[in-house]
């Protein structure tokens, strides 16, 4: 007998292997093959008898696991994401399965079950959850619930949850980051006990196992995870939650490049099953689905109880000096917080990755005339877009007020938490940022601190604005608003307008009303208009205009295709070969239907290639990167050029990335 297996290479094929005698193999299993001289973990598609020809057969090494973990329904999502995001259905295969070999069950809840109350829901909410149940059981699966910060959105997905679990199935709920899942699995396990298991990568690989095999078995009907718990297989799947759904970090960086959220549309019609997004900031993409009747739009605009939403104030600051970044006020609305035995929030938005030249008179920035991008700062005292590969040099002076007051802007969590100990001497400090995440009790003990009232303002990146749910915080301050507007790609407005409302709702959620003090160097910008005001719609409709005009998505498909490796003119000489081959590509494809597809240079009405450039992040872990960003309206045949294309990077010393709808151009 014979086990026709998968392999999480990236070669498209499907390799035989002999099964010894006595060896008790069946579809769905890991096992141990040696493939390239290497022993690696494969997949079993199907046994059969037709000794194959041409070639030595291998033995299957040894089983993995002693009964299936997975069934067709994940071998054809695998099919799915291996088709959409140009990869091979080993790799998908391998993304979606946990990579543990003996299940351990030794995670332990870090706190014990305590009564949970009842649920009260009020009207508009009541009105969201009849309308979904509604719609649900008339066969219209997809929802999006627009609801302000504080809205409670948390509950309707809650009362969906215990409706589904009584008929029998299973509820899949996403959140952005590990973080989020600890507050949320706290408030959700007092719910629903043992039937809740948690899935993400803080998780020892045994215990994803473990989680996996409950999930599957319909020991456990409801899981709490990030973006890798989309692939979970249960019995019945009755719903996947897609909470802050407008988050970055559903999208994976690492073949294959899927986002959750397209994983979960087709897992919702493949399976029947509800799928509901929810975020105070939607998608500027999802939002736009919303009004073409992709998916059912549900509204909540008070917030929850008798909470009232933030007022947020804008203060422009003269400099960008650490010790200038907390603002008189903001010192004065914090200390008087404090002294009321309330809790502050400062963000310092650091998703920049390099300075970038700013007038701290105006704050004015360079950016691309082509692209409409904001430029960076070079050590060769070059203005470059990494998005198209334009440069000019530095200017002397601001182009807008005439200033010769030019800076380059930068500064880090760390330094900002040492000012505000010399600020605010006798108040406790809690800083989360990346760094201090990444140990597992981090997060719990802020919680706990946090609810005990053992901290008095916490500062950090952007992980502070993610869907925490502290009732003692009054005052948020955004330290410094304008760095992340200057990143290079179409989606920096959108993501900096997200961060600040996220940020600003962590405010007054409970009895007192927050204040939230945006401090900024340009404080005419139109963006904080649209953020003092609470006006998301009218954010939305000025950011679909630009969309619109430079035919970015939602009006375009996108791909970014980068070539890295350890010798730039090898990089170099290699994305120059991609682009002749997409050229090439595409003139052919365009003889294809007949030659009525305008070409010039490889850009037809369906296709259009920007670069190659060097990518912003130019140089990581000592390997070059470079690339091409590709639009289209015809993804089918963006993709079938890409595919045809890619084979054109060979040798050991480049690989070719390949990102379909990217989220970052980084």
């Amino acid at each position: 007998m014979y086990a026709d297996v998968y392999i999480s290479f990236p070669i498209n094929s499907i390799f035989t292997y002999s099964i010894p005698p006595g060896m008790n193999l069946m579809p769905f299993l890991r096992v141990k093959v040696n493939f390239a001289g290497r022993n690696t973990i494969a997949f079993v598609h199907r046994i059969h008898d037709e000794k194959p020809s041409g070639f030595e057969v291998k033995d299957v090494l040894m089983v993995v696991d002693s009964e299936p973990i997975y069934d067709k329904r994940l071998m054809t999502l695998a099919h799915y994401t291996a088709a959409n995001y140009l990869s091979t259905v080993g790799e998908a295969l391998s993304m979606a399965l946990p990579s543990g070999i003996t299940p351990s069950s030794r995670y332990k809840v870090p706190f014990e079950k305590s009564a949970a109350p009842a649920i009260q829901l009020n009207d508009d909410q009541k009105k969201i959850f009849s309308e979904i149940m509604d719609f649900y059981r008339s066969g219209e699966l997809v929802h999006c619930i627009y609801g302000v910060t504080g809205s409670g959105k948390t509950e309707i997905y809650i009362e969906i949850a215990k409706q589904l679990l009584k008929t029998g199935y299973s509820v899949i709920y996403l959140v952005p980051e590990i973080s989020l899942s600890s507050m949320i699995f706290e408030r959700l396990f007092n719910v629903f006990g043992d039937d809740l298991i948690i899935y993400h990568s803080h998780l020892t690989p045994n215990q994803r196992l473990y989680n996996w095999s409950r999930f599957y078995k319909g020991e456990a009907r409801i899981v709490i995870g990030t973006r890798s718990a989309v692939f979970l297989q249960c019995p019945k799947l009755g719903m996947i939650i897609i909470d802050e759904e407008h988050d970055g970090s559903y999208k994976e960086h690492s073949t294959p490049r899927y986002n959750a959220r397209r994983i979960a549309l087709y897992r919702s019609k493949f399976e029947g099953a509800l799928v509901i997004m929810g975020s105070a900031t939607p998608a500027v993409e999802t939002l736009y689905a919303c009004e073409r009747g992709v998916m059912k739009l549900h509204y909540l605009k008070n917030r929850y109880g008798n909470a009232v939403l933030p007022n947020v104030e804008i203060v422009k600051i003269n400099g960008t000096k650490p010790r200038q970044l907390i603002s008189p006020l903001l010192k004065l609305y914090t200390k008087k917080a404090v002294d009321k035995g309330k809790q502050a929030i400062f963000l310092l938005n650091r998703r920049g990755f390099a300075p970038i030249v700013v007038c701290s008179q105006c704050g004015w920035t360079v950016e691309c005339q082509q692209c409409n991008i904001g430029m960076n700062y070079h050590r060769d005292r070059k203005m470059l877009c990494h998005y198209c590969g334009h440069q000019r040099s530095v200017p002397v002076v601001c182009e807008r007020c005439g200033s010769e007051q030019i800076d380059k802007v930068g500064s880090g969590t760390q330094r900002i938490e040492d000012i505000i100990t010399d600020e605010f001497p006798n108040f406790r400090i809690f800083r989360l940022d990346q760094d201090s995440s990444r140990k597992k009790e981090t997060v719990p003990d802020l919680i706990g601190k946090m609810n005990r009232g053992e901290v008095d303002i916490l500062v950090g990146t952007q992980l502070v604005a993610k869907g925490f749910d502290f009732r003692n915080i009054t005052v948020v301050g955004v330290l410094l608003a304008d760095i992340g507007m200057n990143m290079p790609d179409f989606r920096s407005t959108e993501r900096i307008f997200s961060l600040l409302v996220q940020v600003a709702g962590r405010s007054g959620r409970g009895d007192t009303p927050g204040k939230v003090i945006i401090q900024t160097l340009d404080k005419d910008n139109p963006l904080f208009r649209f953020i003092r005001n609470q006006d998301y719609y009218g954010f939305y409709r000025s950011e679909l205009e630009v969309r619109k005009m430079l035919k970015y998505p939602p009006f375009a498909r996108m791909a970014r295709l980068l070539v890295r490796g350890t010798d730039e003119e090898r990089v170099i000489a290699s994305i120059n070969t991609l682009r002749q081959a997409l050229e090439a590509n595409i003139r052919g494809q365009s003889k294809n239907f007949g030659g009525t597809r305008e070409n010039v240079r490889g850009q037809s009405k369906d296709i259009v290639i920007l670069g190659p450039a060097a990518a912003p992040l130019g140089k990581i872990g000592g390997n070059y990167r470079h690339h091409i960003i590709l639009k289209s309206n015809n993804m089918t045949a963006l993709r079938e050029v890409i595919a045809a294309s890619r084979d054109s990077v060979t040798g050991r010393d480049v690989y070719l990335e390949i990102d379909i709808d990217p989220y970052e151009l980084m």
